[in-house]
């Protein structure tokens, strides 16, 4: 789904900026970064693979919050990255990787294997530091 189709169907809607909401919700990010950003007992890959999930889509609500934007479906935030950030399809494409698999760690018990955590930590990490970037970019 597109950014325009989410707006035509309600699920984003335009909203008043709320900065103060934005560097909460960014501070709030970065705490859990900071807590995740460290070696960890490979049993654990499958929550640290969530926990970098929930950090992007925290950042992608904070950009929300600063566009004037509101936003209730998780594709949308996706969709919102893809078309209003310059040259950052892949880490969309990425992005929607691990949302893809967070609900069946979240509610199915799945636990991700630690290469997969290997393979894509650096990518995770990449996403979550170019939030500035990001965000005065879309």
């Amino acid at each position: 789904m597109d950014w325009n189709e989410c707006i035509r169907q309600g699920i984003a809607k335009e909203a008043v900026p709320d900065f103060e909401c934005a560097a909460h919700t960014t501070s709030m990010a970065m705490l859990r970064f900071e807590f995740w950003d460290r070696k960890i007992d490979p049993k654990f890959s499958a929550l640290k693979a969530e926990a970098y999930y929930e950090i992007i889509k925290e950042l992608i609500f904070a950009i929300l919050y600063k566009k004037c934007f509101d936003c209730s479906n998780h594709v949308c935030l996706i969709s919102y990255l893809a078309e209003h950030a310059a040259d950052f399809d892949y880490e969309a494409n990425k992005i929607d990787e691990i949302r893809r698999v967070r609900p069946d760690i979240a509610y199915r018990g799945f636990n991700v294997s630690s290469n997969y955590l290997e393979q894509n930590e650096l990518e995770f990490k990449w996403i979550i530091g170019k939030r500035k970037d990001i965000g005065e970019r879309a």
